[in-house]
Parts: structure tokens; C-alpha cells; sequence
């Protein structure tokens, strides 16, 4: 033996010996080391086969076996020797707390067996000894936890997901793709439910007396965007004071949609600069108590004479500055005293807000850090067709579609080239799985008939709707409430390009193929590409009905504005977002 192990690792062995090797392995095996190998203890291990079918091998000393029966006496007699089983999935095993026993008779003290299992996907914990008359258990070795994997995919198939945060705590969320925007949503700061804020601001516009002239916004109320910034920040819960001069037609105090208006006994006259630091002393005197306030917004440079205590945010919204106003013309003596006011104003305050266009030139003009000067929409719209409330119920129940059923829209021609035909085709595999399925076919064409015929044929004509020739405003009520638009075009249809269009305004997904608009959809972004057969319909179908939280946040990668789109809520939402970033005082996690 000790001259193969040395042949074994001469340098000049030859490992490529095959015969040599093979009658080392017989050598080996003749000798049978296992058999005289005398262990110290008894031992028991267990092993995976299948998930319901396990291994286990055990030896029982013999020395254990006479010290145990001596110390049992009477006890021992009619004694059986057995392989218990425990199932101790999902805990800590103490002995007593397993979920099942199982018990396997042994005939030997040293050998093997196969064993079968229940259920699948378990832990299973092996112990091998002696069961008493009396029901005892006397275990002489234990083995190590073995997992049983289970024998079908996870009963887990839907898009549900756990977030657990830094704290430990689990939390279920519905669908594991929306993974990004909620991680992003949770780790936005969040302001406080109610904060108190103060604007100052000054009316629309005075005549030379200094009386209120009579193109007021509203009852002698400030711009339009102070009115509707502060009633959207009361939308959200917020306490809102509007401090402004009193006018004709707003002398006392009032509450106009959840915002408190509290007039000024203020005589506006003389210059721009003479008006804003009477008005400014004005206010000083009628808010003595800052401290009351959370946050205080100035609109203009005129209300930068208000001064705030320095540990109050302080925002500054400007429409306009000096040098933008006077349009190129060389700047007179008040024109520069109010340039140097206006950068006086704003080295003093936290943030201050200026249309897109008005950004740069005020960096430029007043020398400012970046990060203090945003860029902040300050207009806004009345929603209109493509974004007004919508009860998508309604709109389904005018084609008869039930108001929980799914909708695949085709807005086109009835046509070959348009690829009509394909989404019948591909119905009869979809409908099974998705039975609350409707497709509606907005258009006439030749093949009008052809498909109606089709679908009696196919047996899917209770999911059709041939819609006809339909109206503007009815197909954008039924593209907002699709879950997708399908164009499986064979070849390029003029009407595509408008309606696609027309999807990505509303917010809906786009469904068309590589000969179709492929152009204006980006893949698994804003829709999905796919080809001109049955079979890549099916697919894509169910691509959207499978996942309609994807579908919808598609739809929305894709929404399309034509212009300026903002709503006055929207500007309220992103005024309170930025405040949220800007100052982590005002955020619930500042304490």
C-alpha cells in the first residue's frame, strides 16, 4: 500500500494510467476499510431523493444499546427500534414542537432505507432509537435539517411582493414591477399633514391713484395663480392666509374655497418701490407673530419687504424680473433701484420660483446658486377631454360591455392591410383564459361583414362590438377606458400614425406590429411590438391581460400633452413636493 501511494505521487506518474488506477480502486475495495472503521458515537444522516421521497443511513453502537437497557430495566423488554421523522419546516425544533412525526420500523443497528413523505416542500429532521412499551422515545442520534423541495412551482404565481423596510417591518405590496415607483415614492420626503403657510402678495394691478382698477382677477383678489395655488394647497389639507391690500371690493377679512383672505387698510401710493415698503411695513405690523406660520411664499418682488424671521422657509415666485421688463431699453434711474431691490430680495430668501424661460436669465442677473432657482410652471388649465374625471363603467356600459370586463380597442378601417382579422383569430385562445375579455372595433370597411360572419363562427361574438363609423369624443372616452389600443397592421394605414396619437394622449398602451407604426412605440416602454399572425396577437393580448399594471404604467410612459397641460391641482402637488425637498424642516421625519 505505501509503495502505491508513493507510485501515486511520483512526479513521473503517468496520470493517464487507467489500468493502474483501476486496480488501486479494486485493491481498495477488497480491503473493506468501512467495515473496520468503529465509530465513537452512534449517528443517523438523512438525504434528499425526490421531494416526497428521502434517504437514510444510521449505526447504533452497541455500547449505547447495553448502557441505555441497563438503565431502562423492565422498560426495555418488546422495545422497537425505529427512524422518527420530524417536519420542522419554518421553525426552531426543541423537540416538541414539530409539525408531524413520523415513525419508520428499523430492523438492525447499522444500515439504510428509503422513506416516503406526505407532502412536499418540507424540513425533515431524523432521529434513530428505541421506542419504548410506554410510548418513550429513547433517541440515540439525531441528523441535520434536510430540505424537501416542492414538487410544483411556487403557489405564489401573482405579482404580489414583500417590501420590508429599514426597520424590519413587512409590508405586502400588490404588484412586484411597480418595485421602482414605490421605492421612489417611499423615499420622497413627506411634508406634514397640515401646514400653516402665509402669501403676500399684491392685486393684479393698480392704476396710477393707486385704486384698484377694474381688470381684477376676481373681487380684487391677487393673480390667478396665487388664487389657485393657495385654494389647491387647502385641497391638500394645508392652512393658506393671503395677505394683501384691501380693495374696493375686498375690505374685511373673508374665506373664498377654504382660503382666508385678509385685507391690508394700506394707501398704495407713489412709486413701485414707495408702494412695496408700505405694504411691507404693513404686513410686518399685521403678522407680528411669524411663529404661528410653517412657511411663508412672496409673489413678486414688491412683497420682499415682508420681513421674515430667518428660521421660517421663505419662497419667492416671480413671473418677471427688471431686466426681462424692460425689454432691451436702456434702464432709468428707478428701473436700476429696482434691479438692485429685486437682488437684494432674493439673496434673502430659501427658494425662489421662475417660469422655464425666466430661469436662467435670473442666475444670471442676480448671481444664485443653482439649486435655489426652479424652474416651476406658473399656469395652469381646466382639465379637457383627455384628462377630466371619466367613469370608465359609463363608458363601457354604452357599448354593453360590462363595467369590470376588459377592452381591446381597433380605432381604423375594416381592412386586410389593417389586420382586422388577426385579433379574431387569435380570440378563441385568449377568451378561455380571460373571460371577461371584449373587443370593440371602432370603423367601417369592406370587411365590416366578413367579421361580424367570423365571429359566429369562431363563437366569440359575445365578446365583439362592431361599433361602426363613432364620433371624436366617444373614441377618446373608450381609448381613456381600454386597457390597450391593438393595431396589428399588415402593411403602413394612414389613419395609424392619428391614432396613435390619439392612445398616447389618453394615457393608453399601444399594441401594432413591426409593419405597422412601429415608429411611435418603444417595446415593453409605450407598447408592444410585435408581428402581423395570430399567433404574436395571442401573445401580445395576453402580454396586457396578464399584467394590467404594466399595461397601465406603459399607457402612461407614453401620455403625450399637447402643450402646456399642467392643472392648477398639478402645480399645487409639485409646489408641495418641492417644499418637501427643499426644507426637511417641514417633513414628517424632522423631529
Amino acid at each position: 500500500m505505501e509503495q502505491t501511494a508513493n507510485r501515486l505521487t511520483s512526479p513521473r506518474f503517468d496520470r493517464r494510467d487507467t489500468d493502474f488506477l483501476r486496480s488501486c480502486a479494486w485493491d481498495i475495495g477488497e480491503r473493506r476499510p468501512a467495515d473496520a472503521f468503529s465509530p465513537t458515537e452512534s449517528h443517523v444522516g438523512l438525504a434528499m431523493v425526490s421531494p416526497c421521497r428521502g434517504f437514510a443511513h444510521w449505526r447504533i453502537l452497541n455500547d449505547w444499546i447495553d448502557r441505555t437497557a441497563a438503565g431502562c430495566g423492565d422498560g426495555w423488554n418488546q422495545c422497537r427500534m425505529v427512524l422518527r421523522l420530524y417536519d420542522v419546516s419554518y421553525i426552531e425544533f426543541d423537540g416538541l414542537n414539530a409539525h408531524r412525526i413520523q415513525d419508520q420500523e428499523i430492523g438492525s443497528t447499522c444500515g439504510q432505507a428509503f422513506f416516503n413523505l406526505p407532502s412536499s416542500g418540507t424540513c425533515q429532521l431524523a432521529e434513530v432509537g428505541f421506542l419504548l412499551r410506554n410510548g418513550r422515545f429513547i433517541p440515540a442520534a439525531r441528523s441535520r435539517v434536510v430540505a424537501f423541495p416542492p414538487d410544483a412551482p411556487s403557489s405564489h404565481h401573482d405579482q404580489t411582493a414583500l417590501l420590508v423596510d429599514e426597520a424590519g417591518e413587512i409590508e405586502q405590496i400588490d404588484n412586484l414591477w411597480d418595485q421602482e415607483r414605490i421605492l421612489i415614492e417611499r423615499r420622497t420626503p413627506k411634508l406634514r399633514k397640515r401646514l400653516r403657510v402665509a402669501a403676500f402678495a399684491f392685486p393684479v394691478s393698480h392704476n396710477e391713484g393707486g385704486e384698484p382698477s377694474a381688470d381684477f382677477y376676481e373681487d380684487g383678489l391677487p393673480s390667478k395663480f396665487i388664487v389657485e395655488w393657495a385654494a389647491g394647497l387647502c385641497e391638500q389639507g394645508h392652512e393658506v392666509r393671503v395677505v394683501v391690500p384691501a380693495s374696493y371690493s375686498l375690505r374685511t377679512a373673508r374665506e373664498i374655497r377654504g382660503v382666508h383672505y385678509e385685507p391690508l387698510d394700506v394707501r398704495l401710493k407713489g412709486s413701485p418701490l414707495e408702494m412695496a415698503r408700505t405694504f411691507g411695513h404693513v404686513a410686518q405690523r399685521h403678522c407680528e407673530q411669524f411663529s404661528q406660520f410653517d412657511l411663508i411664499h412672496l409673489h413678486e418682488w414688491m412683497t420682499g419687504w415682508v420681513r421674515v424671521a430667518d428660521d421660517i422657509p421663505t419662497v419667492l415666485s416671480l413671473t418677471s424680473i427688471e431686466s426681462t421688463r424692460c425689454n432691451g431699453a436702456s434702464p432709468d434711474s428707478m428701473s436700476r433701484k429696482i434691479r438692485a431691490a429685486e437682488r437684494e430680495i432674493a439673496a434673502r430668501v430659501d427658494c425662489i420660483l421662475t417660469p422655464d424661460w425666466l430661469r436662467s436669465k435670473t442666475l444670471g442677473e442676480f448671481r444664485l446658486e443653482a439649486g435655489r432657482v426652479h424652474a416651476f410652471s406658473m399656469e395652469g388649465r381646466l382639465p379637457n377631454e383627455w384628462d377630466c374625471p371619466l367613469d370608465y363603467g359609463d363608458v363601457k356600459r354604452e357599448i354593453h360591455v360590462g363595467p369590470m370586463d376588459r377592452l381591446l380597442m381597433f380605432v381604423g378601417p375594416l381592412e386586410h392591410a389593417a389586420g382586422v382579422d388577426l385579433i379574431l383569430e387569435a380570440m378563441p385562445i385568449v377568451l378561455p383564459r380571460y373571460g371577461n375579455l371584449r373587443v370593440a372595433f371602432a370603423g367601417g370597411g369592406e370587411m365590416h361583414g366578413y367579421l361580424a360572419h367570423r365571429a359566429e363562427q369562431l363563437g366569440v361574438a359575445h365578446a365583439v362590438r362592431l361599433l361602426g363609423s363613432v364620433d371624436t369624443p366617444q373614441v377618446i372616452r373608450l381609448l381613456r377606458a381600454a386597457d390597450a389600443l391593438v393595431l396589428p397592421s399588415r402593411y403602413r394605414v394612414p389613419q395609424d400614425d392619428a391614432v396613435v396619437d390619439m392612445a398616447q394622449r389618453a394615457g393608453t398602451a399601444v399594441v401594432t406590429t413591426h409593419g405597422g407604426p412601429a415608429h411611435a412605440v418603444r417595446h415593453e416602454e409605450t407598447g408592444l411590438l410585435t408581428y402581423d399572425n395570430p399567433g404574436s396577437i395571442v401573445w401580445a393580448m395576453n402580454r396586457i391581460l396578464d399584467d394590467p399594471f404594466h399595461a397601465r404604467r406603459m399607457g402612461g410612459n407614453g401620455r403625450r400633452s399637447d402643450g402646456f397641460v399642467v392643472t392648477w391641482s398639478e402645480v399645487a402637488r409639485s409646489y408641495l413636493e418641492l417644499c418637501a425637498t427643499q426644507f426637511p424642516q417641514l417633513t414628517e421625519n424632522s423631529g
